[in-house]
């Protein structure tokens, strides 16, 4: 853990996750825009898809979860917000991402020992480049295997 102002600088910045799923809300604004021109009733949910976008983007909160470079990880997981929990890709001995009914998370376990979570709401977002900088170090979820041979 070390405080966000004590981060190397990020010059090759590959991805940056935040909670807030910007380009899915634009999308759902468009739909509504496209359904406010079809007829009467799709004009009224044309008209609730708007105003949820709109309400989402302009008045929710935003903030950085995970950041990702060629060189490590950094986690905003932290209680304080002004801390953040750095992780160098050879450090990871292994990660999991788990699902849960309130919300997702991220577990990487370290060499030290010690693990690192952190709340996701898409593996997706994720999972591309623990594959590419983690290769081979994912454990699979055992309801996956469960659901499959059932």
């Amino acid at each position: 853990m070390i405080k966000i102002r004590n981060l190397p600088e990020l010059g090759a910045l590959v991805k940056t996750i935040h909670v807030k799923p910007i380009p899915q809300l634009l999308a759902m604004m468009c739909i509504g825009v496209g359904c406010l021109f079809w007829n009467s009733v799709s004009a009224g949910i044309g008209v609730c898809l708007i105003t949820l976008a709109v309400f989402s983007i302009w008045l929710l909160p935003d903030r950085v979860l995970v950041q990702c470079t060629p060189q490590y990880l950094v986690l905003y997981n932290s209680n304080d917000r002004t801390d953040c929990a750095l992780i160098y890709w050879e450090d990871i001995v292994q990660w999991q991402y788990e699902w849960h009914a309130s919300s997702d998370l991220l577990v990487i376990k370290l060499v030290d020992g010690s693990s690192q979570s952190i709340e996701m709401y898409s593996k997706r977002s994720i999972a591309k480049f623990l594959y590419e900088f983690a290769p081979g170090k994912e454990v699979k979820n055992n309801r996956i295997k469960e659901e499959q041979q059932a």
